[in-house]
């Protein structure tokens, strides 16, 4: 931007890390001004409003003669930086070095559309960048934080990617500590002031406070090591009974809908479906209630895993409740909800809570709405994660697939065909043209573009598309029953286990499917074919064919 003095650098990747720059000559006192940012602005200029208080500016005062310099004890989130203090580019020589806890990539996917590929990639970019000692939200803006809600949905996916073991844990450990003795959680581990909302000082709030059970259900799903569930069930209960007390505050049929309204709840938080964030909250009964009954399922589960007998019936009369009491309140008892959104239909459905005479019925709804929508993607957090499943696995695979492959707003990959780099927090980060359309709309001009949460679908990628699900927990039994579907003619994916790597490739040509499947040793894998064969294999390299 030669009018302002100023050099624009763009880095080619959204990333958390720091600049390291070589001065070619300097003079004593000249001051060199390094700021970063996601994204331009239309006149080429950084876009900084979205940092909020965040300076994400470097200032250095030079010495005479040659010097570097980078920075220790911060990071920053960007792609682009801009040079000010220097009289021409060539003389500065500048990289970037991405910064992220030591965690291996234990696992990939890979699959015949190149923006399913760089959705993949994007995941990772913005797990890495959100794994800087404890898992944030976002590195660029003045949070970045351990945001127990981006965690909580996005445990799954990050397990198929990454070894989090002792991060995580280390994490939890944090929880666990920062819980209150009325099982209250703070939103942000370790706290901070966004810890407990002002009208809700003791408790977290639905699917935020969940973390606390599905972060380490996620550990032992993957690890099979029961001692995460040990040291965790102490606060899962803590949390579960907390939960179940604000739920009490209703009568009747109610008693079991988790509805304080006067309380602060993030509900269907930046659901793409309506505009606002009071929006977005006024889904909270149905997100907070669905929420209630999964943690009680789980716990249940948990409680039988550690042989706690009483706690496992307990939990799960508690969780058969809650899900009586969402059918009772918010259908018409035949699988349509008296106020339909995506999410609303879809936490039921992937939680258990129709009955099985109403699931058809509430599976259609959804897809009905799907279809209405333009198979854009009408949830929010609560809701993202699972979307896929709940129609896949309801008999609208096909649904599914035009969801994923989608590249209309709102989806996963038309963040990738604008020239996304990473998951953004918002599916409108930017239009067509590359600005940013966000404002001060009734979301606090809320937009970061390095989020892991919605990148969640990363799990419907591993667990259906390649069709690797573990049947026992830590996979020592595990099923590989890819989904095929859409306009994929291959995928292919592996994950490190505790018995080593699986690996799945699949490909269909002139109507035949093939299968490779790669079992480690000491486990053992149900293989289903698309038609309806079954094979089991241990330890060895397989090939199977189907015709479709």
């Amino acid at each position: 931007l030669s009018n302002q003095n100023k050099w624009i650098v763009d880095f080619g990747q959204n990333f958390a890390g720091v600049v390291s720059f070589h001065l070619k000559k300097a003079k004593r006192g000249q001051r060199i001004v390094i700021k970063h940012a996601e994204i331009l602005k239309s006149d080429g200029d950084l876009n900084v409003a979205f940092l909020r208080s965040a300076k994400a500016s470097l200032t250095y005062i030079c010495k005479d003669g040659e010097q570097s310099f980078s920075p220790t004890l911060t990071y920053m989130g960007f792609r682009y930086v801009s040079i000010e203090g220097i009289e021409s580019i060539e003389d500065i020589d500048i990289e970037a070095f991405a910064l992220y806890s030591d965690i291996e990539q234990i696992g990939d996917f890979e699959c015949s559309n190149p923006l399913i590929n760089r959705l993949q990639k994007n995941i990772i970019w913005s797990s890495k960048s959100n794994f800087v000692d404890i898992p944030t939200d976002c590195p660029q803006r003045y949070e970045r934080m351990g945001w127990t809600g981006d965690i909580a949905v996005f445990a799954k996916t990050a397990c198929f990617n990454f070894d989090v073991s002792r991060f995580l844990e280390k994490w939890l450990l944090d929880l666990r500590k920062e819980q209150l003795h009325s099982g209250g959680l703070p939103n942000t581990i370790p706290s901070h002031r966004y810890a407990f909302p002002v009208t809700m000082p003791k408790m977290a709030v639905d699917f935020w406070g969940d973390a606390s059970l599905l972060v380490p259900m996620a550990l032992y799903e993957k690890n099979g090591d029961k001692t995460i569930l040990t040291k965790s069930y102490k606060s899962m209960k803590k949390y579960v009974n907390a939960c179940k007390f604000w739920a009490h505050f209703g009568v009747g049929k109610h008693r079991y809908i988790w509805h304080t309204p006067s309380i602060f709840h993030f509900g269907d938080w930046v659901a793409p479906d309506v505009s606002k964030m009071s929006d977005w909250q006024k889904r909270s009964k149905w997100t907070a209630t669905a929420s209630l009954k999964n943690t009680s399922t789980i716990l249940s589960n948990v409680a039988h895993i550690l042989n706690k007998k009483e706690d496992e019936v307990y939990y799960k009369e508690l969780a058969q409740n809650v899900s009586e009491a969402y059918e009772s309140v918010f259908t018409d008892h035949k699988g349509k909800l008296l106020n339909e959104f995506q999410t609303g239909y879809v936490l039921p459905l992937e939680f258990h809570m129709f009955k099985e005479e109403n699931v058809s019925f509430a599976a259609m709804n959804l897809k009905k709405l799907v279809e209405k929508n333009h198979y854009c993607i009408g949830t929010g957090f609560p809701g993202t994660p699972y979307i896929l499943f709940a129609l896949a696995d309801n008999g609208y695979a096909d649904t599914a697939y035009k969801m994923l492959e989608n590249t209309k707003c709102p989806s996963w990959l038309y963040e990738v065909k604008v020239g996304a780099t990473t998951i953004w927090e918002r599916w409108d980060g930017l239009n067509e043209n590359g600005e940013c359309p966000i404002g001060e709309d009734g979301t606090g001009g809320m937009i970061s573009y390095n989020h892991y949460a919605s990148g969640a679908v990363g799990d419907f990628l591993y667990r259906r598309v390649a069709g690797i699900e573990p049947l026992e927990a830590g996979y020592r039994s595990f099923l590989v029953k890819p989904l095929i579907g859409g306009n994929l003619t291959y995928a292919k994916a592996h994950t490190k286990t505790p018995y080593g790597t699986i690996e799945v490739f699949w490909e269909i040509k002139d109507k035949q499917f093939k299968l490779n499947v790669s079992v480690p040793y000491g486990s053992e894998a149900k293989i289903v074919l698309p038609n309806k064969e079954v094979y089991i294999r241990s330890h060895g390299n397989y090939t199977f064919e189907a015709t479709l």
